[in-house]
């Protein structure tokens, strides 16, 4: 069975969302926006997914353009899901 890992990034707001894979899509960075999964908790029903190996170029966006956005880490393997917040 195949694994994948990738990673998600959540906020607070649908707005947020669309305006932060806007930023990625602008900078060249492909990702995505898939409905969040039950098992993070947030008050949108959207998140954000990318390959990790974006995660520090996407850091540096957000941070220069004043995102601040929850990263988790993702592994699926069939229909097992392993979530972990990252720091």
């Amino acid at each position: 069975m195949k694994e994948e890992k990738f990673l998600l990034l959540v906020a607070d707001s649908t707005h947020l969302i669309i305006k932060s894979e806007k930023l990625l899509k602008e900078n060249g960075i492909e990702c995505r926006i898939i409905p969040l999964p039950s098992e993070v908790k947030a008050t949108c029903g959207l998140s954000i997914k990318t390959e990790f190996e974006n995660r520090n170029r996407a850091d540096e966006l957000f941070k220069s353009n004043g995102i601040e956005l929850e990263e988790y880490s993702v592994i699926k393997k069939g229909l097992k899901k392993h979530i972990e917040q990252l720091d």
